[in-house]
């Protein structure tokens, strides 16, 4: 499924393939991966994103005639693979996308810093959430330029609840009670088999996690971790109910469950769905109205779900890097960013009025939106992940050997939550 994939990339092949990537460029002639004769190429991985990166793209070089851009849309899945082996030849994209994974990179010499560029022309980093533009921002310098930021809500498919006559739908004050009752009225009018009344995020980063934040509680504090504590024992509990009520699909059918699709189709009615997916739904082919948005059901009166944001970032070997900060420059600007959305994007980093007026009049026809996002993000906190980069390299373990197991009813709650913590304390040491 799209929004498991970034939580669950291993860092180990970043290290391994950065730390070839020095030895190898020290030997290399152009190892930019572009043309010498000034082009550039620009490598993103999400499929959805691609035409409003492309038409950001033919902005640029509209504004800048003597420079084209090759893009190329790797999948999210081969992404990292193929642009770690081609740094690790002395080659690679002049620019690229990068996630919480930078420092990596940036240890191993891969990324260009933009300090220089940035002082030079005077740009402002004050249009991006400082949280975002801290990310990037390693050892005292700034590798990257922001450019979205990740946003969870609930959406639901109207015409799916007027199907089958349920009254009852998500409001922006909702809670998670409401939610289950109103999943529990849903299944008991749905009549095919392929019909779900819900998808909820089970994964552990993104889904458990956000329901500990809601609790009140931690999944780590002073460098240790406390899923095991009585609030991380319960959230595990929450999702886990979800499925035995057979009101989200069984955690071990999941792993092809695409919510998006679903939701479209009217297989299902509601869905908590990431923010770099929901312009698929602004552009399927349904009437305007059809899908509404609401903020994540409220535990405790809290919101809270967790953030995180990709950035542009410059290949330190690039041939090419005054072009290639041009185009940074130019994608993360008002104009770039505002043509990123217009296209199909993320939510764009930068937050001037007419970036964010921009996408909200695209994605217009999702009823809701704006509140939703504004009630979400002023409760947003940073991913456990994105703030302690070592556990990303235990997510496929914590998943594998111990949610999976859970949800299947191998292994208990209390038994769940003290294994991640000793998972997660042995990569924090």
């Amino acid at each position: 499924m799209l929004s498991s994939k970034r939580a669950q990339r291993s860092v180990f092949a970043a290290v391994g393939a950065v730390a070839l990537f020095v030895g190898a460029v020290g030997c290399s002639g152009d190892s930019s991966g572009s043309s010498k004769n000034g082009n550039l190429s620009l490598m993103i991985w999400d499929p959805a994103q691609k035409a409003g990166v492309q038409k950001a793209v033919d902005g640029f070089e509209a504004a800048n005639p003597g420079i084209h851009v090759t893009l190329e849309q790797v999948p999210e899945d081969q992404y990292y693979t193929k642009l770690d082996a081609s740094l690790s030849s002395g080659g690679g994209p002049d620019v690229m996308w990068q996630s919480s994974k930078a420092p990596a990179y940036v240890d191993g010499g891969a990324l260009q810093p933009l300090d220089e560029y940035i002082k030079r022309d005077k740009v402002s980093l004050a249009a991006y959430p400082a949280t975002l533009v801290n990310l990037y921002k390693i050892h005292g310098k700034q590798y990257g330029m922001p450019k979205d930021q990740d946003v969870w809500t609930v959406v639901y498919n109207a015409s799916v609840f007027k199907k089958l006559g349920v009254k009852d739908v998500p409001t922006p004050d909702w809670t998670w009670d409401d939610m289950v009752k109103i999943a529990k009225e849903i299944k008991a009018k749905q009549t095919s088999s392929a019909d779900v009344p819900m998808y909820y995020n089970y994964f552990f980063n993104s889904g458990v996690a956000s329901i500990i934040r809601q609790l009140g509680g931690t999944v780590v504090k002073d460098g240790k971790g406390t899923v095991s504590s009585p609030d991380g024992i319960k959230a595990f509990e929450m999702v886990k109910d979800l499925q035995d009520q057979k009101l989200i699909p069984k955690v071990a059918d999941s792993a092809d469950y695409n919510a998006v699709t679903s939701l479209i189709s009217g297989h299902l009615a509601m869905a908590k769905i990431p923010s770099y997916q929901l312009s698929l739904l602004s552009q399927a082919d349904v009437p305007s109205g059809t899908f509404h948005v609401v903020p994540q059901p409220s535990i405790n009166r809290s919101n809270a779900q967790d953030t995180n944001g990709l950035s542009y970032v410059m290949n330190a070997h690039s041939s090419h890097k005054d072009e290639a900060w041009k185009l940074i420059k130019y994608l993360t600007s008002d104009k770039g960013a505002s043509l990123h959305v217009e296209g199909g994007a993320s939510p764009a980093a930068n937050v001037s009025p007419s970036v964010q007026a921009a996408y909200y009049k695209t994605n217009g026809k999702l009823v809701g939106l704006h509140d939703a996002f504004a009630t979400t993000l002023r409760q947003n906190y940073l991913r456990t992940t994105t703030q302690y980069p070592a556990l990303r390299a235990v997510l496929d373990q914590i998943e594998g050997t111990v949610t999976g197991p859970y949800y299947a009813g191998s292994l208990s709650a209390p038994q769940a939550a003290k294994k991640i913590d000793d998972i997660m304390n042995g990569a924090l040491r």
